[in-house]
């Protein structure tokens, strides 16, 4: 391996404590950069640093228009955000090397990243998760196992990484809760609800039957594959597209939508953002202030249930179904009568008598001249 790259690796995960899939990607991009500077050779007089097809004379040569070259050959079928992970990956790499003094400055700095897709995450809505939930079968070891799976997933709103990375003692039954290491190596507690607490036992006591080893030390992988090793993201995966394809209904969702689940329906429920936010591990509030945005009914409820002229308001937004929409179908909403019955439209007639005549009338020339017993000036 490349000197710098090797150097760069053990700074992405001591220093950096980047998450191992984080730490990968940003590898595998700084070696692929490496192959397409090799293979495209040098074309000129600025491409001072590669002289032949082949030929790599140091990361000190490289210049932004070779980068700019890298990132254009990228771009066919990928989507934006896959490049911006690119340009970041390289664009960290390069000011790694300017802070070891490896280099003068960083060719990648002023390369700019397209803009990042504003996508609504996407979810299931509760009564399919919870569909989802309860078809999975009753079995043996490994259906006990995938049910605890997407029951943890759905109680804690798990990361993917962050469930394949649990340890028995992680995990407390009597407390109801989760020690987890999220990104940044960052450790938080987070609730675990009673039916993944039961999933959970469940498939501990049924442990050890397929696997051949018991694994009761606190320091052992939470989640198994049939061969005893610890489980894979991608096994996850896979685990979640069987149970899909048995509920039903041709849904698509990732583990990571699990997970979006999770928090939109504690938003919808009423929960705090703040404490959402701790409960997903986010950095930023604006991370978790995406989800305001995937279904509004919660943020109508608390209109409705906290501003002191909301009724009215609402009372206004329902009378176009009543048919005419006038004061007959208003009397009849309002006093709880039918608006075609002989006591609605009666109702009706009164109040719009009353309603129709503005209080200002009073103050107008005419009823002054009225009340002094005069004509209209």
């Amino acid at each position: 391996m490349d000197s710098a790259i090797d150097q760069f690796s053990r700074f992405l995960y001591a220093e950096r404590n980047a998450s191992p899939e984080t730490a990968r990607a940003y590898l595998r991009e700084v070696a692929a950069l490496r192959r397409f500077l090799c293979d495209s050779g040098g074309s000129g007089a600025g491409d001072r640093g590669f002289a032949a097809a082949g030929a790599f004379r140091g990361w000190s040569s490289v210049t932004a228009a070779e980068l700019r070259r890298y990132v254009a050959a990228r771009l066919p079928g990928r989507k934006g955000t896959t490049v911006a992970r690119s340009i970041a990956a390289v664009r960290t790499f390069f000011g790694f090397l300017a802070a070891q003094g490896a280099i003068r400055g960083n060719p990648a700095a002023g390369i700019p990243a397209p803009r990042r897709e504003d996508r609504l995450p996407e979810f299931l809505p509760v009564d399919e998760m919870i569909d989802l939930l309860r078809s999975l079968p009753a079995g043996g070891e490994l259906e006990k196992r995938d049910a605890a799976i997407l029951e943890l997933l759905y109680s804690s709103g798990l990361r993917v990484g962050e469930l394949v990375a649990l340890r028995r003692g992680d995990v407390s039954v009597e407390e109801g809760t989760a020690r987890v290491t999220g990104k940044g190596r960052k450790v938080r507690i987070v609730p675990v609800g009673s039916e993944a607490l039961r999933a959970l036992a469940g498939y501990l006591a049924a442990r050890g039957s397929g696997t051949g080893r018991a694994g009761d030390g606190p320091g052992e992988a939470m989640f198994l594959n049939a061969r005893g090793g610890r489980l894979t993201a991608r096994s996850v995966a896979r685990i979640l597209d069987r149970a899909l394809a048995r509920a039903g209904g041709g849904r698509r969702l990732s583990p990571h939508g699990i997970r979006h689940s999770f928090a939109t329906h504690l938003l919808e429920s009423g929960a705090d953002l703040r404490a959402i936010q701790e409960m997903l591990g986010h950095a930023s509030l604006s991370t978790t202030q995406r989800y305001a945005r995937v279904n509004v009914s919660h943020l109508v409820r608390a209109y409705e249930d906290a501003h002191p002229r909301a009724k009215a308001g609402v009372l206004d937004t329902t009378l176009p179904k009543f048919r005419g929409g006038g004061a007959r179908a208003k009397a009849g909403f309002v006093e709880g009568l039918s608006p075609q019955s002989p006591e609605g439209v009666t109702r009706a007639r009164g109040q719009r008598a009353d309603t129709t005549i503005p209080e200002s009338r009073e103050d107008g020339p005419r009823a002054k001249a009225k009340a002094k017993g005069g004509k209209r000036p």
